[in-house]
């Protein structure tokens, strides 16, 4: 049986409107070859993050100063050495002659988060300071019993200089109080290689003020007294541990006022201002040691947010 076939109709286009097709066909794939390439364009301009890693944080200072890293601090570090933070900041002393580098710090947040950052330490002169027609003679030509004297002194007092791995809790903070009410300018007499009559002498490792004889010398913090003494080369002198590694000195006292063991309150009147010891007329020698090292006690005394930051 034969089968019948139904044929389809077949859509047919005139010449006008096949062109007129092909055009638009046309003119849609260029568009979009058009925007394909803006897109490629432009996610290729934006860096990712792979391709341009954020800096690492960094914060420079001189010797003899102090650095910080602020907010969310619980521990600090150092090379090999670590400590707490004061009020969850950390703190970095720089002695006044660490070696001028670039050096790893880091701290470990609240959160438990392990951060680091680069400091670099740059160098601070070693300013002269001659000192001429000094009048004690005992301290140029120095005897071979006060010779002794000093050494027997500093075995003592050396080893509360030191860093030490187990510090007690701070009880200060910063600012620090001044050493002295009022208290004036200082003679920005810190780290000056010194020398009497053309005699070199050891670096000074405090800040001098010109306070008058008699005039009360003020605990800068809360803290207790760990030595309280009359010393060859720095006169009546006390010494007194604020925790975290913090230690202040006050030398050439006329008058001592405290004991060792002695607990003190900030503002707390330690002495009076003298002369005694090496000097060259009345003053407030104060001096500071932080974990150790030897830095411009000015750095305490100036609000926190003024010191060099980690960014």
């Amino acid at each position: 049986m034969a089968k019948h076939l139904t044929e389809r109709p077949v859509l047919k286009l005139d010449a006008r409107h096949g062109a007129s097709a092909a055009g638009r066909l046309e003119h849609t794939l260029r568009m979009k070859t058009v925007s394909n390439l803006f897109a490629l364009l432009l996610f290729a301009s934006i860096p990712s993050v792979a391709q341009t890693p954020a800096a690492p944080k960094s914060v420079t200072a001189a010797q003899g100063t102090l650095v910080r890293w602020s907010g969310n601090c619980k521990r600090c570090a150092f090379e090999a050495r670590s400590w707490e933070p004061v009020n969850g900041s950390c703190y970095y002393p720089i002695d006044m002659e660490k070696k001028p580098g670039t050096y790893t710090i880091s701290r470990r947040t609240t959160g438990g988060k392990l951060e680091s950052a680069r400091l670099t330490v740059t160098e601070k002169p070693c300013r002269p300071d001659a000192i001429t027609g000094f009048k004690k003679k005992e301290f140029i030509n120095v005897s071979a019993a006060n010779l002794a004297r000093h050494k027997k002194e500093m075995a003592e007092v050396n080893p509360l200089l030191d860093y030490k791995k187990e510090e007690r809790p701070a009880v200060f903070d910063l600012p620090v109080g001044k050493p002295a009410q009022p208290l004036p300018a200082g003679s920005s007499n810190f780290g000056t290689c010194r020398s009497f009559n053309g005699q070199p002498a050891d670096r000074h490792t405090g800040m001098d003020y010109p306070v008058a004889t008699g005039k009360q010398a003020l605990s800068a913090g809360n803290g207790r007294v760990v030595l309280a003494a009359n010393h060859f080369f720095s006169g009546n002198s006390v010494y007194i541990d604020h925790g975290n590694g913090l230690l202040t000195e006050y030398f050439h006292l006329k008058s001592i006022a405290v004991k060792p063991n002695q607990t003190v309150t900030k503002g707390q009147t330690i002495g009076t201002v003298g002369e005694t010891g090496r000097t060259t007329g009345p003053h407030l020698h104060f001096g500071v040691r932080w974990h150790g090292e030897r830095i411009n006690p000015g750095y305490l005394l100036m609000d926190p947010s003024d010191i060099p930051a980690v960014q």
